[in-house]
This record gives structure tokens, C-alpha cells and sequence, in this order.
């Protein structure tokens, strides 16, 4: 995003014709808002989840919340009012005000959930992973799209750098530009996978135990404490106790791992032909 962007929303309005990107966060809580939000003045059910799924990809796609920002509670406040709406809207804003308590607690962990599910890294306390699969009849399937198909199905993000990935967007997520992140990716690049599967594993560990705790300000506190304690056995470069004049980097989400299975070929678990005689 630029320094300032075009923006229609109440607090547009009031301020002018442009925000700051900043801003946009509050933008999308706001045209959900009680007080001056179309969504709810409407009772607008088309708008709510695009809404909220924009805000919630505004959220991961976030570098750095800085410790004093209020901008996800007062994202909360508002999506509160919304658990009293009808099924499944309801649902929809309980798991956002769960996905904002976690976030608060752990910053960037929902980015680190996601990237780990995708890529099949399960750790310790979150062994869930997700296999994304394409059912394909070839028969009514155009080529182009099979021949997309299998440069996906072909392709993986290397392990070594998912874990560079992760490990990156994790120190920035939580120190923001007290993290030297140019330094820490050179560093991280010359660590072996053995080195760097352990490193990672203690963090995300870590930042787990975090999100499970009550008490938002004591569990960032707790994790930066653990994550400084990391970076110091690992010989990571010096995490500064002040934000310093360095800019913060977007880190992309890597395409998830994917597998292409023909729809002729596979019998979902059933026997074809008659069973074996035993």
C-alpha cells in the first residue's frame, strides 16, 4: 500500500477525500460500525463477510501491530455487536474476534498457522496440517488447465526456504524494526535445515503457548522474552530495544503444496473388479 489511498468510509468522509494506509484497517472495522456503519444501518448481510475477510487478510498481510497500537481492539469492539446476529454471520465474527484475540496475544501467528498448514510443518503443539488436492476427469477438463494443474502439483516451495519465510515473518511480526531482517535473512540462509527445523520449532512452540495465555500484554511480553533468548543461542544479529529507522517488509504467503490426482485413476478407497477370493 502507498502512504495515502482512496478510501470511501465513514472516516474518509469526515477527514477528506484521502487516508492513510494506516487507516484502512479501521476503514473496513468502521463500515461495519454501530454508530456510522452502512452494514449494520442496513442490516446489510451481503456486505458482512467480504468485509470481514477483507479485514482478516489486512490483518495477516500486516508486517508489524507496534506495541502501542489500538487499532485490533477497537476492530474487536466493533465485531462484538455482530455476535448477535443470525447464523452463520454470527459465527463468521466469533471466529474473527478469536483470530484478533490470538493475533494480540501472538502477533503473526495466524500468517505462521496458515504457511504451516499449507506446507505440511506441523510442531509440537499444532499438528494439524492441510493437503490441498485437485480431482481431475480428464476427459472434461480443458488442457490449459490440466497442464496448470501439473506445474502445481509438480512444484514445492523448498522446505529451507519456507522455514527462512517463517522465521523471518515471525521476528518482524513481533519486534517489527527493532529486528534487523535484512541481517537475519542472510543469517537464517546460511543455517542447515537440521539447524533451522530446530530454531523454528522452539519459536513457534513459543508463540503457541502465547496465544493460549489470558493475558495479552504479559503473553507478548513472555514470547518476545523467549524469542530474544532464541535469537541470542542461535547467534542471531542483536534485536534492538527501540524501533529503528528501517522500513517493514511485507512477506509473501507461498503458494500451497498441491496434488493433482486423476479422476480415472483413483477409486477412492473402493476395489475394482471383484474382491480377492482369501
Amino acid at each position: 500500500l502507498g502512504d495515502e489511498l482512496k478510501c470511501s468510509t465513514p472516516r474518509a468522509q469526515r477527514t477528506g477525500s484521502t487516508t492513510h494506509w494506516k487507516d484502512v484497517y479501521m476503514g473496513l472495522a468502521e463500515m461495519l460500525s454501530p454508530a456510522d456503519g452502512p452494514v449494520q444501518e442496513r442490516c446489510d448481510y451481503d456486505l458482512v463477510t467480504p468485509l470481514a475477510l477483507l479485514f482478516y487478510y489486512a490483518v495477516l498481510y500486516a508486517p508489524h501491530f507496534p506495541p502501542g497500537s489500538d487499532l485490533l481492539l477497537k476492530a474487536a469492539s466493533i465485531y462484538h455487536s455482530f455476535l448477535t446476529w443470525p447464523v452463520p454471520y454470527c459465527d463468521i465474527f466469533r471466529e474473527l474476534l478469536t483470530f484478533i484475540s490470538d493475533e494480540l496475544k501472538a502477533p503473526g501467528i495466524s500468517f505462521q498457522r496458515l504457511v504451516r498448514t499449507e506446507q505440511g510443518l506441523p510442531v509440537k503443539n499444532c499438528q494439524s496440517s492441510t493437503v490441498t488436492v485437485l480431482l481431475l476427469n480428464r476427459s472434461e477438463v480443458q488442457s490449459e488447465f490440466l497442464s496448470i494443474a501439473e506445474k502445481l502439483s509438480a512444484s514445492e516451495h523448498p522446505r529451507h526456504a519456507t522455514l527462512v519465510l517463517l522465521l523471518e515473518h515471525l521476528y518482524q511480526a513481533t519486534f517489527g524494526t527493532c529486528c534487523d531482517l535484512g541481517s537475519l535473512h542472510h543469517l537464517l540462509k546460511s543455517k542447515t535445515l537440521e539447524e533451522l527445523s530446530e530454531i523454528y520449532t522452539s519459536a513457534a512452540d513459543a508463540q503457541e503457548i502465547a496465544a493460549a495465555s489470558s493475558d495479552p500484554a504479559l503473553a507478548r511480553e513472555q514470547l518476545q522474552a523467549v524469542l530474544r533468548d532464541i535469537a541470542g543461542a542461535a547467534s542471531f544479529p542483536a534485536i534492538a530495544g527501540e524501533a529503528q529507522p528501517r522500513k517493514l517488509h511485507t512477506v509473501p504467503i507461498p503458494a500451497a503444496r498441491c496434488y493433482t490426482y486423476s479422476w480415472d485413476q483413483d477409486n477412492f478407497g473402493k476395489r475394482r473388479g471383484p474382491p480377492s477370493l482369501l
